[in-house]
């Protein structure tokens, strides 16, 4: 039992942590006394000046001397002066009374307790700080103040960025195929859209972990945040745009300005900046499930497509809450993205695979004519309103009306509309074109036979295998022209 109790107060003792931290407390002097009062980061508003943000630091004497120096970590929009034990050990930039006075200090600053400095039991930490050069309102100035383990100045976030910084290259991939396709297309909307989400995507990435590379000061962490944001409120507008283009073209105009100013309105109104952001990218997701239920209403494939990806951005988003835009934000853009590049690609396979098909069919209507006109086969010209088709006259199998205009069927599955009425259109034509009905008309070489119909009346059978009916006013016609 005595080794039991023994094992265990070990293990207590190896779990209790060597530094221990008090709450802050918001001091008029970098010295504790009774007007010093606890205030929580989250609650805390600076005003127009400087503050000492004061802290009680327990250190372990057993621990002494530590393994690892001690640092205070400090990561707000503000300027700092730091001491330990009333003496200093470092500033970053400096605070002042006033703007003239304050130098911007970085917005993530490490600051070494030197060995010396540390002592066993209580120390005092005071952080003197001024925030004179926000230039906009900001919810929470101050993210950390901390005593950890010394890491040298090594920037934090490079690890909580990684997997998005892989997918810059996805992103980069998927800008340069979509501009090169609004190129080559003349501008055309939707490659061009795409090309901007890609654009807009690369660029609030890089904005998002420039932290983890620049050591820049406090007033441009405000500056990254809005453009991030922003960003987000530009990606989400044009994803709206691009759905509803593509889905319900006749609201596309609607649905991107709504989304718009949602997303603007969530960029004004909301008070932190990640939810900003958030806000606006949820903006989005709406007005894309709006078109994708459009296009699910009228049978388009592509509103399964919308709605999942609106339903994937709302789900992540309340998966990963405010780490949405550290983590799966810029993962679900790509696989959208490249999944895009996949369907264009497939689609532009598809048109050349049309584009070859089309250009053999028209290959082998010249040989045909030429072989016609070489042969003294007659050869029709019909007229469809500014065009002209030249047709091989034994090619047509019959003529239909339509309404005012007339359509001729080809042996080779062609249907021709030709701009003036059957009636019309068969004064023009030599007598092998024989009227057969109100609606038909039929090429005299192309029949095949004579046979009756289902219910009454007869039908003529021509040499593809179709048929056309005989009309009750033209069967003595028919019976002498084809018995």
């Amino acid at each position: 039992m005595r080794a039991l109790l023994a094992l265990l107060a070990f293990l207590l003792a190896a779990a209790a942590p060597v530094v221990e931290s008090s709450p802050l407390q918001l001091c008029p002097t970098a010295e504790m006394s009774p007007a010093c009062r606890d205030v929580a980061l989250d609650d805390f508003r600076p005003g127009e000046r400087e503050i000492f943000l004061n802290q009680r630091v327990t250190v372990d004497p057993a621990a002494l001397p530590l393994e690892r120096p001690s640092m205070v970590r400090i990561v707000a929009m503000a300027s700092s002066e730091i001491r330990w034990n009333g003496a200093l050990i470092g500033t970053n930039g400096a605070p002042g009374p006033d703007a003239a006075s304050e130098q911007p200090g970085r917005f993530v600053a490490n600051i070494l307790v030197p060995a010396g400095a540390l002592r066993p039991g209580d120390n005092l930490l005071s952080v003197r700080m001024s925030a004179q050069h926000l230039w906009l309102p900001v919810e929470r100035p101050i993210h950390m103040i901390a005593v950890m383990p010394y890491e040298g100045d090594r920037l934090p976030g490079l690890e909580i960025y990684l997997p998005a910084l892989l997918m810059l290259g996805a992103l980069g991939a998927a800008f340069v195929y979509f501009a090169a396709a609004a190129w080559s297309e003349r501008g055309a909307r939707l490659p061009l859209l795409l090309a901007l989400i890609a654009g807009a995507a690369m660029l609030q990435l890089t904005v998002e972990v420039s932290r983890s590379f620049v050591a820049y000061t406090y007033p441009w962490h405000l500056v990254r945040v809005a453009i991030i944001a922003l960003l987000a409120g530009v990606i989400a507008t044009f994803g709206a745009a691009y759905a509803a283009t593509r889905l319900a073209p006749e609201r596309s105009r609607l649905i991107t300005v709504l989304t718009g100013l949602a997303a603007l309105a969530a960029i004004i109104a909301l008070p932190w900046y990640d939810l900003k952001a958030m806000a606006a990218i949820l903006a989005g997701a709406i007005g894309i499930g709006a078109a994708g239920t459009t296009g699910l209403w009228r049978g388009q494939r592509g509103g399964w497509a919308a709605m999942a990806a609106a339903l994937a951005i709302m789900l992540l988003m309340a998966w990963f809450l405010t780490d949405f835009l550290d983590h799966a934000w810029f993962l679900l853009l790509a696989v959208i993205l490249v999944a895009l590049v996949a369907e264009q690609v497939r689609s532009l396979r598809l048109a050349r695979a049309e584009r070859d098909a089309e250009a053999k069919r028209a290959a082998t209507l010249a040989e045909r004519l030429v072989r016609a006109e070489r042969e003294g086969e007659p050869i029709l010209a019909l007229k469809d309103g500014a065009r002209t088709h030249r047709v091989v006259e034994s090619d047509i199998l019959y003529l239909r009306a339509a309404d005012d205009y007339a359509e001729a069927v080809l042996a080779d599955g062609r249907e021709l509309l030709v701009t003036m009425t059957l009636a019309r259109l068969l004064a023009t034509l030599p007598p092998r074109f024989v009227r057969v009905h109100k609606s038909y008309a039929v090429n005299r070489g192309r029949v095949a036979g004579v046979a009756p119909r289902p219910g009454g009346g007869r039908v003529l059978s021509l040499s593809d295998g179709s048929e056309v009916p005989v009309g009750r006013a033209y069967a003595g016609a028919v019976a002498e022209a084809f018995s």
